[in-house]
């Protein structure tokens, strides 16, 4: 089960941060936005990587169970755009703030594909 999560999501998450950290280092864009198009991307990556988990499923209502969990990661990805867009209509005004939710946004996004390999047993 180790190496399936490590596999599965592990390595995209690090791959993700070794961007972030190339973005930080040679952008021309503030600390904030890379960590703010950092979330995006991990809630990007989280919908590919629960996309493919059920490409080989041999469960009865597979079909069902992928909609509904891509659906939650689409809610993700809509409340970290929400929270792009529209910070200071929600009351955000700091940037640091904006960006953490962001991220906070896109991490969440990427513990969804590991509780299904949990419960799954690391299948």
């Amino acid at each position: 089960m180790g190496l399936y999560i490590l596999s599965a999501v592990g390595l995209p998450f690090l791959a993700i941060a070794f961007f972030t950290l190339l973005e930080a280092a040679f952008s021309s864009a503030g600390i904030w936005g890379v960590l703010s198009r950092a979330g995006l991307d991990l809630c990007r990556v989280s919908i590919g990587i629960v996309g493919a988990m059920f490409l080989d499923v041999q469960v009865h209502a597979a079909g069902t169970v992928a909609a509904v969990v891509l659906l939650i990661e689409l809610i993700f990805a809509a409340g970290a755009m929400l929270v792009e867009k529209r910070a200071t209509d929600l009351g955000v005004v700091r940037q640091s703030t904006r960006a953490f939710g962001i991220l906070a946004f896109g991490i969440v996004s990427m513990v969804v594909p590991a509780v299904l390999i949990v419960l799954n047993g690391g299948h």
